[in-house]
């Protein structure tokens, strides 16, 4: 599963991030993601949103696979 593999790299990237729990990871990567956005001139909540298209195209993608794999 490719989103599996998404996944597991993303944890992999929280691990050099920094440790302990991993929701609390989760919001100090996307506010500093935030602060990284406003000194380099971009727009947080764009790119945001771009994302969330992209992970609901991979949900789709993996749900066709998966109706593949199981006729």
């Amino acid at each position: 599963m490719e989103n599996a593999r998404r996944a597991k790299t993303f944890e992999k990237a929280t691990e050099t991030y920094g440790t302990g729990n991993p929701q609390e990871i989760l919001v100090d990567l996307l506010t500093d993601a935030q602060h990284w956005a406003d000194a380099n001139g971009e727009d947080f909540h764009i790119s945001l949103a771009m994302a969330c298209r992209h992970y609901i195209n991979e949900l789709n993608d993996d749900q066709q696979d998966e109706r593949r794999m199981n006729p």
